[in-house]
């Protein structure tokens, strides 16, 4: 077990298979979660690993949980084991060693934001308004972008919600700075189908920020946060990073020609990179109704 004190207040437990926040004093909460979700007077939040605690509990579980119900079952039980009061706190859960957790913290002016990220991508990466194989959305919770957000600041109900388009913003950029895409339809992806975030305010604060969307230097600094923890978690969990992303033969399987890669063909220069970039680009245009076929030939 680490603990650490947070910069935003309060103290930061790691344990084997858990991220926990503990507050002082209870915090306005903003949870995704199926337990405790929505607004929530809290004195915990936390983002807990269910793939890798088989032991823990009586009942057995697969890889992944399969339905919501059965998610926050699984949220109620940690929260009852580890001495929570039920009815006040609120937690994720992940499917990512959560010792490979991204971590950020940035300021602005006298406010301060932290981030605590867990993030694995497969098959599963979505996006939005897409689908995939079928099968995959059974997979609820088999990878997951998970995101707790905190700051010292006192935020309005409405602009906390606000808050959260601003964080979801920040995590479908994170994903297209990577180029990370929906595997079945090959287009970028936005994010996972089991991607949650929990946002924790201090509703005592003597800061309190009426803007936090993208156009406000607060938003400026939740993004900034939001996009670091997720890319350093990326980074270590699912092996995403600029480098091996920007391989040929990663730019092939985002084209659907992975097989090409086996030929003895010279896609490893500068020049083959940037043709592959913009078959990329010519291809996503098209399909996004940007460039007609004529164009396209």
């Amino acid at each position: 077990m680490k603990n650490q004190l947070l910069k935003t207040g309060g103290l930061f437990i790691e344990t084997k298979h858990s991220l926990i926040c503990q507050f002082p004093e209870p915090r306005l909460v903003l949870s995704t979660s199926s337990y405790n979700g929505g607004f929530l007077m809290a004195d915990a939040i936390f983002n807990h690993c269910i793939s890798r605690v088989q032991a823990d509990f009586d009942t057995e579980h697969s890889s992944f949980v399969s339905s919501f119900e059965e998610a926050s079952n699984d949220l109620l039980n940690f929260a009852v084991m580890n001495g929570f009061n039920c009815e006040r706190i609120t937690g994720l859960l992940s499917n990512t060693k959560v010792d490979r957790h991204g971590y950020s913290a940035f300021y602005f002016q006298d406010t301060l934001i932290e981030v605590i990220a867990t993030a694995v991508i497969g098959t599963n990466a979505m996006r939005a308004g897409e689908h995939g194989e079928d099968s995959n959305r059974d997979c609820a919770f088999n990878d997951a972008i998970n995101l707790l957000v905190l700051t010292n600041a006192q935020i309005a109900e409405g602009n906390m919600v606000k808050a959260l388009l601003t964080i979801t913003e920040a995590k479908s950029a994170a994903l297209q700075e990577l180029a990370v895409i929906n595997s079945c339809t090959l287009s970028p992806a936005t994010g996972t189908g089991a991607d949650g975030i929990i946002f924790a305010t201090n509703p005592t604060a003597k800061v309190f920020c009426n803007d936090v969307g993208t156009q406000s230097l607060f938003g400026e600094a939740l993004a900034c946060a939001v996009k670091t923890a997720l890319k350093e978690s990326l980074a270590m969990e699912s092996k995403i990073i600029p480098w091996r992303q920007s391989r040929a033969e990663e730019r092939l399987w985002r084209l659907g020609m992975d097989e090409i890669c086996s030929a003895d063909l010279p896609f490893s220069t500068a020049k083959a990179q940037v043709i592959l970039i913009f078959c990329q680009a010519v291809w996503q245009e098209y399909c996004w109704g940007l460039l007609g076929i004529d164009g396209l030939y």
